[in-house]
């Protein structure tokens, strides 16, 4: 049988007697087309079975609707909330997504960010490969409107990203606090992921030791077998019990699979991860964290790179560059030291006799029993 025809605007015009202007104005969602005249024109369009044409429409108004996102990938449970965050707000502005990942490769990346621009995607949200060369990114991109995410790229490119140096302050503020007699930060070798976040954490930690009166001590990660021993010498250490500030979620999972092959038991020692983890709280005791605000990076990213393509659209003169920094929370649950009050949920920071005060190690919390510890334990956050 031959090929049924796509029915048109005309045709659609045709079946509800009015011009085909009006079937387009009512298309486009125009106010213009009285209610009456809307319906049979709605009554027309579903049973000639109409769509219409968004390639013709794109290349009238010189748009997609459609914007890009590369990311690293897609199984951490940070990049999961933020790309639905995306993409829940690009819907409702109208936009639809295009998802594409690098796995922190930059070649791969310098590919995609060509598919994209093949796709005349309107702007790119772009969480960038570690070593990321932005002459390059520029010249794939030319005029496409980019916001970088999580990481930032360079001061003439729109930026949305964690305040990565308070974050590493606070949460070494924060096991400052329970007296630790030392704290250590866990973060991987620059050359195996040069990124400037995770630089800029470390240096947040290690300004809070330097104005605590502390010596920063940090190890770097270059592999398994030398991270679990390195780890080794920081539990074993006789006297007062010790502390670990972890820089990242990669970092934190290499610890926790360290710390389980020494073995060594986690009430022993006070642990903070930055970047929250989808298991936190069934790991045993409960991983505090310092959590970023996906959502919001998210929304801001939109926002901001919408405000680029409407600017562009309407022949406006470029902009400086926007860059927002947002501060993470502080997610108290039980590994930094802090005991939960029964019921409350509320932290107790434990007494100067169980941490570093009386030069004994820290005393395990009560162990609870599995099928109290199913749903997790209570969590404080602190913004």
């Amino acid at each position: 049988m031959p090929e049924r025809k796509r029915p048109t605007i005309i045709d659609v015009a045709l079946a509800a007697d009015v011009g085909p202007s009006t079937v387009s104005r009512h298309v486009r969602g125009s106010k213009s087309v009285s209610p009456k005249v809307a319906e049979r024109i709605q009554r027309a369009i579903a049973a000639l079975g109409y769509q219409p044409n968004a390639v013709a429409r794109s290349l009238r108004i010189g748009r997609t609707q459609t914007l890009g996102l590369l990311f690293p990938h897609v199984n951490n449970v940070f990049y999961g909330h933020a790309m639905r965050t995306i993409q829940d707000e690009a819907r409702l502005s109208g936009f639809t997504v295009m998802l594409l990942t690098h796995q922190e490769d930059a070649k791969l990346q310098q590919e995609q960010l060509a598919s994209l621009k093949r796709a005349q995607v309107d702007g790119v949200i772009l969480l960038p490969a570690a070593g990321t060369n932005v002459s390059q990114v520029r010249t794939l991109l030319g005029n496409t409107p980019l916001v970088a995410f999580d990481r930032t790229l360079d001061k003439s490119i729109d930026s949305v990203v964690l305040d990565n140096y308070r974050a590493g302050r606070k949460a070494t503020e924060h096991l400052l606090s329970h007296e630790y007699s030392h704290i250590i930060a866990v973060n991987v070798a620059y050359k195996l992921q040069p990124l400037q976040s995770l630089q800029d954490r470390l240096r947040g930690y290690k300004d809070a030791m330097e104005s605590a009166g502390k010596h920063p001590q940090t190890i770097i990660w270059q592999d398994a077998e030398q991270l679990r021993e390195d780890l080794r010498a920081v539990v074993e250490r006789p006297g007062p019990s010790s502390a670990i500030l972890s820089v990242s979620y990669s970092v934190t999972l290499a610890i926790l699979s360290a710390l389980q092959e020494i073995p060594f038991d986690l009430h022993d020692i006070g642990l903070i991860g930055i970047d929250d983890m989808e298991f936190s709280s069934f790991i045993h005791p409960p991983l505090t964290t310092l959590a970023q605000p996906a959502e919001e990076l998210a929304r801001r990213a939109v926002q901001q790179l919408l405000r680029r393509t409407a600017n562009q659209t309407e022949g406006g003169s470029a902009e400086k560059a926007t860059h927002v920094m947002l501060p993470g929370t502080l997610i108290l649950r039980a590994s930094c030291g802090c005991r939960m009050a029964a019921g409350s949920g509320q932290p107790r920071p434990m007494s100067s006799s169980q941490n570093s005060g009386s030069g004994a190690r820290r005393e395990p919390p009560r162990r609870r029993p599995r099928s109290e510890s199913a749903g997790g334990d209570p969590a404080t956050i602190v913004p």
